[in-house]
């Protein structure tokens, strides 16, 4: 039997969290999983401003409502600091040079104010890492501007190819913009620290929310950049092969050719000769009769469950996708098969949460969720004990 490692493969790893809201916390949670002892800052009386962010359990004690903070801040332990009081300043500095890694999601320039830049932790400690998670970055002329999850996704591009030609721009669900930061901000410091190891010296890691979305319009950058052509949003009318879900009898499905089957393998599927001949084969015929296509494939489905096509057409390398609810994510059975969830019970909240816990798997380091979020201020003792004869 393989043997494995329950500390995971970052442990040792120090990370200092002086982040708030969701890119940050999800970051150092990330390190964390594997391993990290992670100690976050908050500061004092209300914390980090995500334990407000739904959803909440009100009749929880403030601020110990939010349970995405408990989903963002797992395997930490938390002391309350204001960074702003010089009083604090030794604190923090020990704090510093016991790190290997800093992640904040300050302002730029915020930090400095406080005495407390880049430049004065690596003055503190030359080999660590800090990696900063901003809006824009750390540079630029849009560098001090606010922004939000929905203005990042107008900004990024993302919303200009998302929904219907006829229609304004979509807005993706959740906040993509912070959860892609948060993986970026989490490789970006690991390669960093590898780096610094080697070398001994430390790095600033500038992570901008908006570059991490903007980065991700491959097809649209290229059309633009090499064709001058502008890719656009979904069609009015669009072959249902590539465009919106049908509803069975039970929950849509949504249909895509590929996957390695011959179109005409749904023939055989729903036992309908008519996808052998070419006015449904051939896209560009598709194309040209879209409610036809449509009307049958609703009639192919309406006395049948999407689950129950989903698992026969897969099985013939169909490419066939349920519109899962968060219910029917719960119950599945390859997530469950695949311990994707954890239960978690907090004190404040009193009850079971399950959340998702894994986002890869490693065979001889797996991740861990060994501690549950930390209510404000709850480890104060035992990192000032720790901090105890640091220089």
């Amino acid at each position: 039997m393989e043997k494995t490692y329950p500390d995971g493969a970052l442990s040792g790893l120090r990370v200092l969290d002086l982040s708030h809201g969701i890119a940050g916390p999800f970051a150092a949670r990330l390190l964390g999983d594997y391993g990290a002892d992670v100690i976050k800052v908050e500061r004092p009386v209300s914390g980090d401003f995500a334990r407000t962010l739904a959803p909440l359990k009100t009749d929880a004690p403030f601020p110990e409502q939010s349970l995405l903070f408990q989903y963002l801040n797992w395997n930490k332990r938390s002391i309350a600091l204001d960074l702003k009081l010089a009083e604090n300043r030794a604190v923090i500095e020990r704090l510093v040079k016991q790190s290997d890694i800093v992640i904040e999601s300050f302002r730029p320039g915020r930090l400095q104010d406080w005495g407390l830049g880049v430049d004065q932790f690596l003055d503190w400690k030359p080999n660590l890492v800090v990696t900063s998670i901003t809006n824009y970055g750390q540079t630029g002329p849009y560098a001090q501007y606010a922004a939000s999850d929905l203005t990042l996704q107008a900004m990024s591009g993302i919303m200009q190819i998302s929904g219907q030609v006829d229609r304004a721009p979509l807005k993706h669900g959740l906040s993509q913009s912070f959860y892609c930061a948060g993986l970026t901000a989490a490789y970006a410091s690991i390669m960093a620290y590898t780096a610094a190891q080697a070398d001994q010296f430390g790095e600033h890691v500038d992570v901008s929310i908006h570059e991490c979305l903007a980065s991700e319009l491959v097809l649209n950058e290229s059309y633009y950049a090499f064709l001058g052509a502008v890719q656009g949003r979904r069609a009015t009318v669009q072959d249902p092969f590539a465009g919106e879900p049908i509803a069975t009898r039970k929950g849509y499905l949504a249909f895509q050719t590929g996957g390695g089957a011959p179109f005409e393998t749904l023939a055989e599927l729903f036992d309908r000769p008519e996808f052998l001949e070419k006015r449904f084969s051939s896209p560009p015929e598709r194309e040209k009769r879209v409610p036809e296509v449509k009307a049958l494939l609703e009639e192919c489905v309406a006395n049948r469950d999407a689950k129950e096509i989903f698992l026969a057409g897969a099985k013939k390398r169909l490419l066939l996708g349920v519109v899962q609810s968060a219910e029917e994510l719960l119950a599945c059975e390859h997530l469950q098969e695949r311990r994707a969830f954890v239960e978690l019970e907090h004190p404040s909240t009193e009850t079971s949460i399950r959340f998702p816990a894994e986002l890869a798997k490693l065979s001889v380091t797996p991740s861990s969720v060994r501690r549950r979020s930390p209510t404000l201020d709850e480890h104060r003792h035992e990192i000032l004990a720790q901090l105890k004869g640091t220089v």
